[in-house]
């Protein structure tokens, strides 16, 4: 059986190809998409025939807008499963195909664990329950750390290795660390990790402390007070400590062209509902909106004042 697995690029989405990889090994095609990026590439796969070649297809962990459901609604429906757990796509739960849910047992939930939930269910992933019970067991672990990390449940917890699980994946990268994990789920780390782990949160704490000096305060929208920074990496321990050291500020924007725009705060403020005026969507403490071809044009005309944008432009 083939099947197809578009999910975002973070850890969460990316603990979602972990899962795929042991239900399916080698039979699923993965995807990484952003929100700048999803509907698109969702609609190519449509429109180009492509789904065609596959008997099952997963969204996880990031969701399409309306035109792309209802297209999705009229060709692949019977086969098409969307799992999401932001509140800013409720809205998609009115189709079948689509469950979108916040909470599971009175606690956030995440992408990956609507996944494993929904291959367990399905039976994709219960082979992993004949053997010893080892690799159930690490699987489940290792759901639930990326759960942790990922609603920053991991903070309140204490749950360290749930944030090493992140540093871990922007260290070897992606593909290395769905190869990792899809060979062995156990979550605890060996030595050459913890090294690299190690030396990785002494950059962190540098970068931190770089961007501190490097953010500057303005008005948004008319009624928040917002940190803003430009920076392209660590952005949620980044945004985490900046808004823990600036309780004055609503939030931070981390700024990270020519990509998206990162929102994350402390405050009872709905970022997933900030995020959403900019065409982006999230989580209330952690949203983010794609920045546009327009808007990259528009820095570079600020800086350079006149410039104009000939055939070589990629827009």
């Amino acid at each position: 059986m083939r099947v197809k697995l578009f999910t975002h690029t973070d850890l969460d989405g990316v603990g979602c190809a972990v899962l795929a990889r042991h239900a399916f090994g080698d039979d699923v095609d993965i995807s990484y998409c952003n929100y700048d990026d999803i509907d698109a590439a969702v609609t190519e796969f449509i429109e180009s025939g492509a789904h065609d070649g596959f008997e099952r297809v997963y969204i996880t962990d990031i969701y399409v807008k309306e035109e792309t459901a209802e297209l999705i609604d009229k060709v692949i429906r019977d086969k098409v499963k969307l799992l999401d757990h932001h509140s800013t796509a409720q809205e998609l739960n009115k189709y079948q195909w689509a469950r979108v849910v916040e909470h599971l047992n009175d606690r956030k939930t995440s992408g990956t664990e609507l996944f494993f939930r929904e291959l367990l269910r399905s039976a994709d992933i219960s082979f992993v329950q004949n053997d010893a019970g080892e690799t159930f067991v690490n699987l489940v672990r290792f759901v639930e750390h990326v759960r942790r990390y990922d609603t920053w449940e991991w903070v309140e917890r204490a749950d360290q290795r749930a944030k090493d699980l992140n540093d871990l994946m922007h260290l070897i990268g992606r593909d290395r660390f769905v190869a990792r994990f899809s060979a062995d789920p156990n979550p605890s780390f060996n030595d050459t990790e913890k090294l690299l782990l190690e030396l990785e949160q002494e950059r962190i704490n540098a970068y931190i402390e770089q961007k501190a000096a490097e953010m500057r305060r303005c008005k948004l929208l008319d009624d928040y007070k917002v940190g803003v920074v430009f920076a392209e990496r660590y952005i949620s321990q980044l945004g985490n400590a900046l808004a823990l050291r600036n309780p004055d500020l609503d939030f931070v924007a981390i700024i990270n062209l020519p990509r998206a725009v990162s929102y994350r705060g402390i405050k009872d403020i709905h970022l997933g509902e900030v995020a959403k005026l900019f065409g982006g969507g999230g989580h209330p403490k952690a949203a983010g909106s794609p920045v546009s071809s327009e808007v990259i044009k528009d820095v570079i005309r600020a800086i350079f004042k006149y410039a104009e944008f000939s055939g070589g432009d990629q827009s």
